[in-house]
């Protein structure tokens, strides 16, 4: 399958595979009216297919940091954007990873109410989970994604061969989001040694294709009947209401996709602590998980405070405990609003000791 057609309530779009970053310039270059916003780091790597893609279009040099998700940066994009003579013809490029995303999207998505946009993700995380979902996100007072958009692109080219430039950290990265997506597989129940063995192959680049294809479907089920995030699709963000918390806690010096399976693992401690999972599966979960870390534990990441100011103020939070998504052993997901601080610090300790072993 070289093609995924993508329901949407705003507008349906397609993913189309691409087999190397040739394919993939010769295709944008043909666009009109054309603006390319590109990951500095990417243009670096790939400055001679980029120029090429561009052809006679702008290409503007973006810094993808979380810093630079945020309002300042799309104002920036506005300001050059509205002085071109194209106005609501502009074909607005997105290329590189999720951040780049976020931030091409919700520009796309508010300028003149909306203007045609195309995405090529060249990150694993970008090209696994992001590129679909409709969602735009910026962050806002040290409080991450919680503003944003619903506004899928009209086109995505996916091209893996982009990974095999990534550093490795950026592609583990990926990795961490592929196991969540694999552990939450509505139509199999997971099997920890099949689920194991498959991401021992992903850390050897194998298999890229066949489990981007797999998460996709996994995501598309979740998010059907659910798109604008009101109900079932909330349980995507297995693993994140930690992990969103861990990232800001270590200012993003752990990456998106691995704060994400650390998450996993603090929501399994707290699914043992409260009796749905048991010691033995969640053993199970912690062996595939560990050796994909790639970040040894820091004491200064892990402050406790910090760690629980930012899960307060977690967007998908509705009352005065805190939320997360917990799974059972068989790995039947929930998400439950219930969670006390006591239950969090003592959950916070146990997780420690596990990245600590």
């Amino acid at each position: 399958m070289n093609e995924l057609l993508i329901k949407s309530k705003i507008k349906d779009y397609k993913v189309v595979f691409k087999t190397n970053v040739v394919e993939v310039s010769e295709t944008i270059k043909i666009l009109p009216n054309k603006v390319l916003i590109v990951d500095a780091n990417v243009l670096s790597i790939y400055r001679t297919e980029i120029e090429d893609m561009a052809g006679d279009g702008d290409i503007i040099p973006f810094k993808a940091v979380e810093d630079n998700k945020d309002l300042d940066a799309v104002a920036e994009f506005y300001a050059y954007l509205i002085d071109r003579n194209a106005k609501r013809n502009i074909n607005l490029v997105s290329v590189g990873g999720g951040i780049t995303q976020d931030v091409t999207g919700f520009v796309a998505s508010t300028l003149y109410r909306g203007i045609n946009w195309t995405f090529v993700p060249t990150t694993f995380l970008a090209q696994t989970d992001s590129c679909i979902g409709s969602k735009t996100s910026l962050n806002f007072q040290n409080r991450k994604n919680l503003l944003g958009t619903f506004y899928p692109p009209s086109i995505i080219y996916l091209c893996p061969a982009f990974l095999s430039s990534l550093k490795t950290i950026d592609y583990y990265s990926g990795i961490g989001e592929s196991i969540k997506f694999q552990l939450m597989n509505p139509f199999v129940k997971p099997d920890l040694q099949d689920v194991g063995q498959k991401i021992e192959r992903l850390r050897k680049y194998e298999l890229l294709d066949e489990v981007i294809m797999e998460n996709m479907a996994v995501k598309i089920n979740y998010m059907e009947n659910d798109e604008f995030d009101l109900g079932r699709r909330n349980l995507l963000n297995y693993g994140h209401c930690f992990g969103h918390a861990l990232e800001i806690s270590s200012v993003y010096d752990i990456p998106h996709g691995i704060a994400v399976s650390i998450g996993i693992l603090f929501a399994g401690v707290v699914s043992v602590n409260r009796g749905i999972m048991s010691s033995s599966m969640f053993e199970g979960i912690r062996k595939i998980i560990l050796p994909c870390l790639l970040v040894r534990y820091e004491e200064r990441h892990y402050e406790r405070n910090m760690l629980l100011s930012a899960m307060k103020n977690d967007k998908k939070r509705t009352g005065s405990r805190l939320s997360i998504v917990l799974s059972d052993n068989d790995f039947m997901l929930s998400k439950y609003d219930d969670l006390e601080e006591k239950e969090f610090y003592e959950a916070l300790k146990t997780l420690i000791v596990t990245l600590e072993r």
